[in-house]
Parts: C-alpha cells; sequence; structure tokens
C-alpha cells in the first residue's frame, strides 16, 4: 500500500507540474499573443483543466473543488470548442479538445475510481483496517468530504467500458501523432536566453505526450476496473 500510495502522490505531483506549465503559457499568451511564440491560449487553458482533473483524480487529498464544479469545468470544455468548431471559429484539430474535455467529464461521471492496485483501496475496504495500533474507519469520512474526491461515478452504474477503451485508443494514437511531430518540431537555440527556451516548440510537445499518455492511462485503469 505504500508503494501505491507513492505512485499517486508522484502522478499527482507530476498533472500538477504540466499544470502549472499551461497555466503559465496560458498567461503569458494572453499578455504577448500567439505571434509571440506562447501558442493559442484556450489550448493551454484546455489542457490546464484536463491536468488539474488529473492530478486530483490520481491523489484526491489534493482536490480542493466539489465533484460538481469539476464536472462544470469539462462540460465547459468540451461544450466551448464544440461551439467554436460548429461556428467556424476554430479548426477542425481542436476537436481533440472536446474529446479531452468528454473523457474527463465521461471518468467523473460515469467510470468508478481508480483501481485498489492503483493506489489506495477503496474507503469501504479501508474502513474495517486497523494497522500499527491505527484505527482507520474515520478514513472513510475523510475520504467521502466534500470536495475530498471526484470519483462522482463510483456506484452510479452509468460506465461503458468499450467507450474508456476507445478513448484510450485515441488517446494512445494521439500520443503517436504528437511523437511524430516533435521529432520534426524546430529546437531553440540555448543562447536565446530561458524565456525563448520555455518557448520551445519540443517542450510544449514534450507535454502534451505526457498529458496524452496520462489521460490514456487513467482511462485504461478505470476501464480495467470498471
Amino acid at each position: 500500500m505504500t508503494g501505491s500510495f507513492a505512485l499517486r502522490v508522484a502522478l499527482g505531483v507530476g498533472f500538477l507540474l504540466l499544470a502549472a506549465y499551461y497555466a503559465g503559457r496560458w498567461v503569458l499568451s494572453r499578455r504577448d499573443g500567439p505571434a509571440a511564440g506562447w501558442g493559442a491560449g484556450p489550448a493551454h487553458a484546455s489542457h490546464l483543466v484536463l491536468c488539474a482533473g488529473m492530478a486530483v483524480m490520481v491523489q484526491p487529498a489534493m482536490d480542493p473543488l466539489p465533484a460538481p464544479v469539476w464536472i462544470a469545468l469539462f462540460a465547459g470544455v468540451t461544450g466551448w470548442f464544440a461551439v467554436r468548431i460548429l461556428r467556424r471559429r476554430a479548426p477542425a484539430g481542436e476537436l481533440h479538445h472536446v474529446v479531452g474535455g468528454a473523457a474527463m467529464l465521461y471518468m467523473v461521471v460515469a467510470m468508478p475510481g481508480l483501481p485498489p492496485m492503483f493506489g489506495i483501496p477503496p474507503a469501504h475496504d479501508m474502513a474495517g483496517m486497523d494497522m500499527a495500533g491505527m484505527d482507520m474507519a474515520g478514513m472513510h469520512e475523510m475520504t467521502t468530504m466534500p470536495g475530498m474526491t471526484t470519483a462522482a461515478g463510483a456506484g452510479t452504474g452509468l460506465a461503458v467500458p468499450i467507450i474508456a477503451w476507445v478513448l484510450a485508443g485515441y488517446f494512445a494514437a494521439h500520443t503517436v501523432r504528437l511523437g511524430a511531430r516533435l521529432v520534426v518540431a524546430p529546437a531553440v537555440a540555448v543562447a536565446e536566453g530561458p524565456a525563448q527556451r520555455n518557448r520551445s516548440p519540443r517542450l510544449l510537445g514534450a507535454c502534451r505526450i505526457l498529458t496524452s499518455v496520462g489521460m490514456g492511462g487513467l482511462l485504461l485503469a478505470m476501464a480495467g476496473w470498471s
């Protein structure tokens, strides 16, 4: 259990670091504009929401928000990009953000939480445990406090595993596509300074690959448990 808890913490911190990177690019894109090399702000905002959501899925103790707020955020990302595409104010390539938002919304609303082998055992399994003289019954109440978990789909019976598998396949293909782009992406010379290096297409591409792998991994973990 200690090892799996450490894995949750490591993944949670990793997703938060990705979220911080996207937040920085989003702020700078709004300040300096896409022409300055920071990329499209809406795309960064979308990845920010997805990475923050993945962080609290693997480590619920990091979650400051109740599940309905996350549902609204993911629904907002999905709907906003869908409307932009339908109104032809965004390229069809932004359909990826619709899929990403819908996948997070599906995981929160329909799918059960992460399996015990992925992290901490479910609260109902921990309630009767007595470890090192500690009464673990109180852990059940802690993990069901508002804002402590986004596993809103647990027990809803809405999960259809094939949907998760299809979405995971999409993110696998998306990761391969991003990897191919990363190979030919231009590098930024070190001599140009840290600000220019942060705008590197390769750094952005690597972060997007990690985000895509994280999404696919969560979908596979939940699909195997549902």
